[in-house]
């Protein structure tokens, strides 16, 4: 149901046969919910640009590199190559790990290094070049990581691989030989040196010197089975190896992860001091190359009193702020790239909701909303400290051979959309100039790193424009730690002013994720969890899966303002796309998710090329 509110009731009278001069529009969504009485006021200012929205989001992994090669993998990429004309950057584990090349949760291999009876090095690029050309395909690059340590060279080669698990809760994944220092620095050295110098062959050296190269992953934790000292050893060595066989890459890290975990805010300022003033192993020079600085930053999950999902925002947003102030405090590399390498709700991606229930928020509308509420706060929120970030991995992807829903942290579960993944697909239609907005149901940051968002919710905004101001985008959340709650509605009344005059055939697109919108695992329930759903099934879980889109005609009133009024459940997402001119625009992928969003010449040519 849409309703017309042309202005106040003080000048209706003297516009109501004047209907087509609209000053006013308030459209209104009618749901069968619990609506809060007093509606929620935000203003959004189109003609006050305060920045660029910059695609931080466009960055995404996982733990095993071999699910490049699966179907699902495939189709998972195609579908992220749709999201952006920028490149998709894709980070994986397991590049470098010894094996026969099975896949399981948090293990994948190569077997790209062994070495003969008398110690001479064997490199055997094969399954590593299968998977880097998945992860090369057009408007795809890989954020390189060395990782982890081939068998042959490891300081501690028996045992090696851990018991594998395809399907159930993984244990004790990283005790084995794979994650300790090797027993040879300089062939640990060469290794990397020709990877780098066979990448630059095979993609070309101005590729392969655009991508982010690093080595191992939170190093402060058991993924490390070394010292802090010789951890230096390695990144010496391996950033050595990198820029002899291509001067231009940029290296760094040391992409360690919650402060409160094992200590890595005192492992990241040793990490810089020795970058800054260390002895390097490598080259017996002082410091060490350091082209950007990566961390991790989670938040965390439990159930609460009542069994339900309890996230915690503010550990995440903690964390992101911890790291931002230590980078301030070396000024050599305070203005230096950021990458927030794994940006996640809390810390075991392998681990299935089925199994371990506090993470079962992945397959509802939570996820896509705490995904909103975060990911429009990082850039901001390491600003404040001087910090350029540039990118926010999420560590999502998808599984290959698993069960319906069973929870596990991904995108898509066979093949099928999850509420997330209509986020990151609603993150690719904003406009790249913000626009100021007041919005009082916006928690601000210092209240949800304190509290998290266990009282009211979280009524998050953020507004922007094109650079024609021909197109107007508005992202809103409704957001809420405790699970649950889609049965309550916040009435958002949006104030629009400083809009640009429209042509004829202006319309303004509303795009929903929420309990039933977007929402292929709401339709499953429904279904009564077929395990597997059926050919017909399928094909319904594939429609659910798909946003609602809601298409009306819209008019900027005489002084450059509109009203409208948007019903906004619990743990939902909205985007408002508002066409003020131009011809309708092509769609990519899905017509229903994508309809309305102009192509570049990058995203045509990638659209193009995507099988």
């Amino acid at each position: 149901m849409v309703t017309e509110d042309w202005t106040s009731k003080a000048e209706q009278p003297r516009i109501s046969s004047m209907k087509a001069r609209a000053v006013h529009l308030l459209f209104v969504l009618v749901l069968p919910a619990v609506v809060h009485a007093r509606p929620v006021s935000v203003t959004v200012h189109a003609d006050r640009i305060t920045g660029r929205i910059r695609p931080i989001w466009d960055y995404f992994g996982y733990d095993e590199a071999g699910t490049t090669l699966t179907r699902e993998g495939r189709h998972l990429l195609g579908e992220l190559n749709k999201l952006s004309d920028e490149p998709i950057r894709i980070r994986v584990h397991h590049l470098l790990t010894s094996g026969d090349g099975t896949l399981a949760l948090k293990w994948s291999s190569t077997n790209v290094y062994t070495e003969t009876a008398d110690g001479v090095p064997v490199y055997d690029w094969t399954r590593l070049d299968a998977i880097m050309d998945g992860l090369t395909r057009p408007g795809i690059d890989p954020f390189v990581q060395a990782g982890f340590m081939p068998q042959a060279l490891s300081s501690h080669p028996e045992p090696y691989t851990p018991a594998l698990v395809k399907a159930g809760l993984p244990r004790d994944m990283v005790s084995g030989g794979a994650f300790y220092p090797p027993k040879d620095y300089v062939k640990w050295q060469n290794l990397i040196e020709a990877w780098a110098r066979h990448c630059g062959e095979r993609y070309g050296v101005e590729r392969a010197s655009s991508w982010l190269w690093e080595t191992w992953n939170e190093p402060e934790s058991p993924y490390w089975r070394g010292t802090p000292q010789e951890f230096f050893m390695l990144y010496d060595h391996f950033a050595a190896g990198v820029k002899r066989a291509l001067p231009q890459a940029p290296v760094g890290g040391p992409h360690v992860t919650d402060p409160a975990w094992k200590r890595g805010d005192v492992f990241m300022r040793a990490f810089l001091e020795h970058c800054r003033s260390g002895h390097n192993a490598a080259t017996g020079q002082v410091g060490a190359p350091l082209d950007f600085i990566a961390f991790h930053a989670k938040g965390t999950t439990r159930l609460d009193e009542q069994g339900r999902v309890e996230m915690n925002l503010g550990n995440q947003l903690k964390t992101i702020e911890t790291y931002g102030r230590i980078i301030a405090e070396f000024s050599e590399f305070a203005r230096l790239p950021i990458y927030i390498g794994e940006s996640d709700p809390e810390g075991c991606a392998g681990c299935p909701a089925t199994l371990d229930p506090e993470r079962d928020y992945r397959r509802t509308s939570q996820f896509a909303a705490y995904t909103a509420a975060s990911f429009m706060r990082k850039q901001d929120l390491l600003a404040r400290t001087g910090g350029n970030l540039q990118g926010a991995v999420s560590w999502a992807f998808t599984w290959a051979d698993q069960p319906w829903f069973n929870g596990l942290r991904a995108l898509t579960t066979n093949e099928v959309a999850l509420p997330v993944l209509n986020t990151f697909r609603l993150f690719a239609r904003l406009a790249p100039q913000r626009v100021a907005v007041d919005a009082p149901g916006m928690l601000p940051v210092e209240a949800i790193i304190a509290d998290s968002v266990r009282g009211d919710p979280d009524l998050g905004v953020v507004a922007s424009v094109d650079g024609r101001r021909a197109r107007l985008t508005i992202l809103l959340w409704n957001y809420h730690d405790v699970a649950g709650g889609h049965e309550e509605q916040s009435n958002v009344e949006l104030h629009l002013t400083g809009v640009p005059p429209s042509n004829p055939g202006a319309h303004l697109l509303e795009y929903t994720i929420d309990h039933h919108s977007g929402n292929a695992y709401t339709a499953w329930l429904e279904m009564g969890s077929p395990q597997p759903p059926n050919a017909e099934q399928i094909v319904a879980l594939q429609s659910a899966a798909e946003m609602r889109v809601e298409r009306r005609e819209f008019a900027t009133g005489r002084n450059g303002t509109a009203r409208l009024s948007v019903f906004l459940p619990r743990q939902s997402v909205k985007l408002i796309e508002i066409v003020l001119r131009g011809q309708e625009s092509t769609s990519v992928g899905q017509d229903r998710i994508q309809a309305g969003r102009p192509l570049s010449t990058n995203l045509r040519r990638k659209a193009a090329a995507t099988p």
